[in-house]
C-alpha cells in the first residue's frame, strides 16, 4: 500500500485505508508496512550491507549491537524515509506532530553473543515515532519485539517483524516500553532502526539534512543514475 521508490513515496490506498491504518496504530500501538522499499533499491542496499564494515556499539547499557559502518548506504535509506510525502503519511497514520527529521542506524543483532536490546522507552531528543526496517535476507529466529505498559508492566504485544523489507512504526511515549528478545539459531538479525523527530527551536532539520554531502550523494545516485551507481560509489 505504501512503497518508497526512486520516484518518491507511492500510496496505492484510499482515504478509508489511511483511516484504517491510523485506527490500527492507535489500537495496537504499532503498525507494519509490508515491502516498504522498492525491490531494486532494496537489493542494492542488501548487497552493500553484506560487505560493509561492522563496528560493535553499546548505548547506555540498554543496547549492545553491531552497527553497519557504511555512510552512503545509511544516507540512501535516510533519503528514502525523509521523502516529504512519506513523512506526511507517517504523520497521518500516527497522529504525530510535524516531522522535522529522522535519526537512526543500520545494525545487526548476533545470536549466541551479548548483543541485546533491553526494556526502554525511546523518550529522548524530540523523538515521536520509532521506525524499524527488517533487512535480514533469511528468516531469523527469536529477536521478537515485546511492547508493554509502563504502569502495569503487562506485555501488550509480541511482534515478529521477519518479512524482508517490512517496516514497523511504534509511538514514542512514556506510557509504553519495549525490548527485543535475543536472536536464536545461526542467522543474525539486521535492521535499520531510528526515530522521526519533531522540529524544535529555530532549527529546520529538513534543511540541514539536505545540505549534508552524504545525503546529496545518495540522492543523486537514486534519482539520476539508479541503484546500480551505488556499488561504484563505495569509496
Amino acid at each position: 500500500m505504501i512503497q518508497l521508490t526512486r520516484q518518491g513515496a507511492i500510496f496505492s490506498g484510499s482515504a478509508s485505508d489511511l483511516h484504517a491504518l491510523r485506527a490500527q496504530f492507535q489500537r495496537e500501538h504499532y503498525l507494519i508496512l509490508p515491502k516498504l522499499i522498492e525491490p531494486a533499491l532494496l537489493a542494492t542496499i542488501l548487497k552493500r550491507i553484506e560487505s560493509a564494515p561492522i563496528v560493535p556499539k553499546e548505548y547506555d547499557g540498554i543496547i549492545a549491537q553491531s552497527v553497519i559502518d557504511d555512510p552512503l548506504t545509511y544516507n540512501l535509506l535516510l533519503f528514502l524515509v525523509s521523502i516529504p510525502e512519506f513523512q506526511r503519511l507517517v504523520q497521518r497514520i500516527t497522529g504525530c506532530r510535524r516531522i522535522a527529521d529522522f535519526q537512526g542506524r543500520i545494525y545487526r543483532l548476533n545470536p549466541n553473543t551479548d548483543d541485546r536490546i533491553v526494556w526502554h522507552t525511546d523518550v529522548y531528543a524530540h523523538r515521536m515515532v520509532t521506525f524499524s526496517l527488517n533487512l535480514t535476507t533469511q528468516e531469523y529466529r527469536g529477536g521478537t519485539l515485546q511492547i508493554r505498559s509502563q504502569s502495569s508492566k503487562e506485555i501488550l504485544h509480541e511482534v515478529h517483524n521477519t518479512g524482508l523489507g517490512d517496516a514497523l512504526l511504534m509511538p514514542v511515549t512514556k506510557k509504553l516500553s519495549h525490548r527485543v528478545l535475543p536472536v536464536e539459531g545461526d542467522i543474525p538479525r539486521t535492521a535499520m532502526a531510528g526515530w522521526f523527530r519533531w522540529e524544535h527551536g529555530n532549527v529546520n532539520f529538513h534543511d540541514a539534512l539536505r545540505q549534508t554531502s552524504q545525503h546529496l550523494r545518495a540522492k543523486q545516485a537514486v534519482i539520476e543514475t539508479g541503484p546500480a551507481a551505488l556499488d561504484a560509489r563505495r569509496h
